[in-house]
């Protein structure tokens, strides 16, 4: 879709719709929305007075211009106090009003900014703009027959300031590659998983790496074996589909070190093997490579914008199946790194392609590893389908993700990492069990993956009640939601400036 940043013209572009922000208060003299009110002879101003439009937060409002400016209509919507507006706030009102254009058929949109918004510069609001305009845009296709006709935005123009105009741009650029990134991540968590094969989310992200010059590996069972994947290859003995395991290098610098490792879980369909789960909602587990999206939506981010920063990127990738040859409760498997485990719930399976994930991505070199996985049930009864679960070994690390969740407009929230939670992964007959019983589920699952990333720094992310939604909101359509790439890439983007500043 076609994004210009444009000064000047304001009521002579041509535009299904001209969106203009209104914070709540009076009609300020100046600006967009000063401008188009004389156009409109005080009209805008007489709704004011009249109470019928008041800037409340999700106020929208209509207003048919008559031929008396270029766009046919004008839809002011409400972005509540200014003193309290935020690069969130704006991203989802934004949102908003594509939700309420598309309603009425408007796919032609100009948005104005205004130089009186507190806080928000011409860059961060025009990022904010572009990233919820395209966000609150994207539909999955889907397998119809016959293609469902829906309206879709043909254009979108942002009008700013003569002296903001490059500010914006690059904006624009920022918030294009967050948006598209996003919305990458969610196609690969809507496919169904006999469309989405082990091999072709491997071919998918190859595709990414390759579009952006990235190195790229992938490796098949015979390397697995001669590794010693023994969590990846345990999982895949049911499957009829080969297991792969993606490695994609991303060299920002000359050299490579301070390296970022991003491990992402690929089960692109998870029965729950011999562990079977009920079969009410089962059809969701094709999501349960949410993990493994998040990691290539954000390598599209990274590939478009080029941060100065080394990423390590790995995704292992099976589906989980019960067969005669499956793992069995009981089974002890070897990791890569040696360490043996006991299998007491194949359905605990994400955890087990994670640490020889995480063991090959320190085998690349990586530094840092920071890992995705829509890995516990328990982490949606703990904190419900908006917050992610974080578990951690390192402080320091742990809130240089939690500043890029917070910059990047996701909800995180760090679950402790205590001795006795550690205490009930611990198998009489091997060095781990898969599972730590039913208290603390989604700690001792991540607390599981973090004896892989032993002392290197690391966080676990469990996007299991974030990668999902169940219904619309301004954002997203129902189903998979790309939670996580903007944080990945934001972490990456802020590694990159503090480089600089060093």
């Amino acid at each position: 879709m076609e994004i210009k940043v444009v000064t000047k013209g304001l009521l002579t572009q041509q535009a299904d719709c001209l969106v203009i922000g209104i914070v709540k208060g009076t009609i300020k003299a100046e600006g967009a929305l000063a401008e188009a009110d004389q156009a409109l002879g005080g009209n805008i101003a007489a709704l004011f007075s009249d109470s019928e439009i008041s800037g409340d937060r999700n106020d929208t409002q209509f207003i048919h211009t008559y031929g008396k400016i270029a766009a046919r209509r004008i839809l002011l919507v409400g972005l509540g106090d200014e003193a309290e507006l935020s690069f969130e706030e704006l991203r989802e009102a934004s949102a908003r009003a594509v939700k309420e254009a598309l309603k009425a058929k408007l796919t032609k949109l100009a948005f104005a900014l205004s130089d009186a918004w507190s806080g928000l510069d011409a860059k961060e609001a025009s990022h904010a703009i572009t990233e919820g305009v395209l966000l609150a845009d994207y539909r999955f296709p889907g397998y119809h027959q016959k293609e469902e006709l829906k309206p879709a935005l043909e254009s979108l123009v942002i009008f700013c300031a003569e002296q903001g105009a490059e500010d914006a741009r690059e904006g624009v650029r920022i918030g294009q590659a967050f948006a598209e990134g996003t919305n990458l991540a969610r196609d690969l968590v809507n496919m169904p998983g006999n469309y989405l094969t082990p091999t072709v989310l491997a071919e998918k992200a190859k595709e990414v790496a390759e579009r952006y010059g990235m190195e790229v590996e992938i490796l098949e069972k015979p390397d697995m074996e001669r590794y010693g994947m023994g969590g990846l290859l345990g999982v895949n003995q049911g499957s009829v589909q080969a297991p792969k395991l993606v490695a994609i290098k991303y060299q920002g610098t000359d050299k490579w070190e301070d390296v970022l490792g991003f491990v992402g879980k690929g089960i692109t369909f998870d029965s729950g093997g011999i562990s079977l789960k009920p079969g009410p909602g089962m059809d969701e587990m094709k999501g349960d490579m949410g993990g493994a999206a998040a990691v290539i939506g954000a390598l599209e981010v990274i590939g478009r914008l080029k941060p100065d920063v080394n990423i390590a990127a790995v995704i292992p990738t099976t589906d989980n199946m019960p067969s005669g040859s499956a793992l069995k409760p009981g089974d002890v498997i070897t990791a890569m790194n040696g360490k043996t485990i006991e299998i007491l719930n194949t359905d605990a399976e994400g955890r087990l392609i994670l640490a020889d994930g995480v063991c090959y991505a320190k085998e690349m070199g990586a530094d840092y590893v920071v890992d995705l996985a829509t890995l516990t049930g328990a982490a949606l009864v703990a904190l419900g389908t908006c917050t992610t679960a974080a578990v951690t070994n390192n402080e320091e690390f742990m809130e240089e993700v939690m500043i890029s969740a917070a910059e990047a407009g996701e909800l995180l929230w760090r679950l402790p990492a205590y001795k006795p939670y550690k205490d009930q992964i611990k198998s009489k007959i091997a060095d781990l069990k898969n599972t730590g019983g039913r208290n603390a589920g989604s700690i001792t699952a991540g607390l599981f993956v973090g004896e892989f990333a032993e002392e290197t720094p690391w966080v676990h992310l469990d996007i299991a009640g974030t990668s999902w939604a169940d219904k619309d909101n301004d954002l997203s359509p129902a189903g998979g939601t790309g939670v996580m790439v903007r944080t990945l890439a934001t972490l990456a983007q802020l590694r990159s400036v503090n480089e600089k500043e060093e």
